[in-house]
């Protein structure tokens, strides 16, 4: 019987497969997918070893040629080496970076790469990792975990498929673009996650399941919006960007309601608290202000899942995701990123998403003694005084949709 482990592969690949060969389950994709011929793209692989024991895999890249079915010919596709040889620990994870690139004259189309995957173990191993697995996530605001932290403790779906061989497809088009200098190809395998990690994790979960009622007790929705009002107005003007009031309130609110998300429900409130407290506990901060907690080394976290749930608040509200996932992981890591580091960052980011969504579901979070027609007149005033904001073409529809939620927003109340 599979004993629980964190889900790792499920962090950074959202796959609804996974290939396993002897024990060992696998996912993996181009980036970039499409490249001119002679250009350098890069297979990611991620490998999880499902055994109680250390297994060595052996992987023999097959890469198509210009010769027919009975005659040799020149490579279409190339890498450094066609034979990798990576030892896993127990339970280990880990990414290989596999650079791949193009013969010279080859003409526009989409090419194979396969992987032949032969694992080898010792003595008679356990499996302590599950074949599948369903997420306790679901697919409400978020449809997709990767890069959130959630994987751990919620787990991800997937379903296992066994093979021998895999085969990853490449989009070569375009005109000949050689580099300047000679490409590296040398692969690279770095581990992701080794049993060690378990540790940290668990004394994570203890900690948070221990203190269940201290922390319905404190985590209330006027606790939570003090600080995160009062936080967000520093690191937001740390970064660059000082917070009129009206965008300060509404911000903390879609910070807020993010949070309640996640602790309203037994099946997401860990996905919250555990990323959470296992930084905390990495840096031997004092936990038992459960507020300051959060605040101290929780924020980032808490910002990016407030990213994610805005861009899901915006679509349900207009019916219909108008960016593509890749876009708003893109944004989901900057708005973060920056605001972790104090860099500075361009004001349309605060409103896409998380202003959109945050006056989107202002009136749905009423504070005590708030009226909420002010809160969105002040939202309306600080959006006007922008200037520039949502100025680039591609932002018009940002613009109109803003406008469109304020607009529903103001009606309501």
């Amino acid at each position: 019987m599979a004993v629980f482990l964190p889900d790792v592969i499920g962090e950074y690949v959202d796959e609804s497969v996974r290939f396993e060969t002897g024990g060992v389950q696998y996912a993996g994709y181009f980036d970039p997918a499409k490249i001119a011929p002679e250009q350098v793209t890069h297979l990611f692989l991620f490998l999880q070893n499902t055994l109680n024991a250390p297994v060595a895999i052996n992987l023999k890249v097959n890469m198509p040629t210009t010769g027919g079915l009975f005659r040799s010919g020149q490579p279409i596709l190339k890498v450094e080496e066609p034979v990798i040889q990576i030892k896993l620990a127990s339970a280990e994870a880990g990414l290989l970076t596999l650079p791949v690139t193009t013969g010279e004259g080859i003409k526009a189309g989409e090419y194979p790469l396969t992987l032949n995957v032969k694992v080898t173990t010792q003595g008679r191993p356990n499996r302590i990792r599950p074949d599948k697995s369903k997420s306790r996530l679901g697919r409400g605001f978020i449809d997709s975990p990767v890069g959130l932290s959630l994987v751990g403790t919620m787990g991800a779906t997937y379903t296992e498929k066994s093979v021998k061989k895999v085969t990853y497809s490449l989009d070569v088009s375009g005109k000949p673009a050689p580099p300047e200098r000679a490409p590296q190809l040398q692969h690279k395998y770095q581990s992701i996650w080794v049993e060690s990690h378990m540790e940290l994790f668990t004394k994570a979960v203890q900690e948070i399941n221990s203190r269940e009622v201290k922390f319905k007790k404190e985590l209330t929705v006027e606790a939570l919006y003090a600080m995160l009002y009062a936080e967000s107005t520093t690191r937001f003007a740390d970064s660059g960007l000082p917070l009129r009031i009206g965008e300060a309130i509404v911000l903390a609110k879609i910070l807020t309601y993010s949070c309640q998300y996640f602790l309203s429900s037994p099946d997401r409130r860990n996905g919250l608290l555990v990323p959470i407290w296992e930084r905390a506990l990495e840096t031997e901060l004092d936990t038992t202000d459960v507020i300051e907690v959060i605040r101290t080394a929780g924020y980032y976290h808490v910002l990016k899942l407030a990213s994610a749930i805005s861009f899901g608040v915006v679509a349900k509200a207009v019916g219909r995701q108008h960016w593509p996932l890749i876009e708003r992981q893109a944004v989901i890591n900057h708005i973060a990123d920056s605001i972790e580091v104090n860099q500075e960052m361009d004001v349309d980011f605060l409103y896409l998403p998380l202003l959109l969504a945050g006056t989107q579901i202002s009136n749905k979070l009423k504070l005590n003694g708030e009226d909420p027609r002010q809160t969105l007149e002040l939202i309306k005033k600080a959006y006007e005084a922008r200037l520039g904001l949502f100025a680039e073409s591609d932002m018009d529809r940002a613009n109109k949709i803003f406008n469109q939620i304020l607009k529903k927003a103001l009606q309501q109340t």
